[in-house]
């Protein structure tokens, strides 16, 4: 009786030793698979993120150049004529009646980040439309991970003149 009494409050005294080592063995084995996976689920998002603002700002463009003239602009080395087109995009002329229809062409909240870094995703204009740099290339650029910022900007200038080469 006494034999069964020690055997019934030694097993509820917890895990032993070899549980405790195969349970922390099995978690490491299924971390060890689900971080590279959830790693490439974030990087995979992150550049859908991108692609879909960048189609965003291309759609703004487009719609620009239906509306009013065709939005063209030399490219520079920094990011001068991101900005230029970017605030063109956002511009609406404050008398109502001179408003060009859709305007603005990009949502209030969008924000210009010039960026340079090469872990970045950015949106670089090549004369016509918004050019797709994924991280790991070099160049500046709208930084398209912070194009939608939480704060509303208002627009800086006017949009370019019409272009004089077509």
């Amino acid at each position: 009786m006494i034999a069964l009494e020690s055997r019934l409050s030694a097993s509820r005294r917890g895990f032993s030793l070899m549980e405790l080592v195969v349970v922390i063995a099995v978690i490491g084995v299924m971390a060890a698979i689900a971080i590279p996976i959830l790693g490439n689920n974030v990087k995979t998002a992150t550049t859908a993120t991108a692609k879909r603002n960048l189609d965003l700002l291309n759609a703004a463009v487009q719609s620009f150049n239906q509306a009013n003239w065709e939005l063209v602009l030399s490219t520079s080395g920094g990011s001068d004529d991101e900005q230029a087109i970017f605030d063109s995009l956002r511009y609406r002329d404050p008398d109502v009646r001179l408003a060009s229809p859709g305007s603005p062409y990009l949502p209030p909240n969008a924000t210009f980040v010039a960026s340079s870094d090469t872990n970045s995703y950015r949106a670089v204009w090549n004369g016509r439309l918004y050019e797709f740099r994924s991280a790991g290339t070099v160049g500046t650029g709208l930084d398209l991970m912070k194009i939608m910022g939480a704060l509303q900007a208002a627009p800086t200038n006017t949009p370019i003149p019409r272009s004089t080469n077509g």
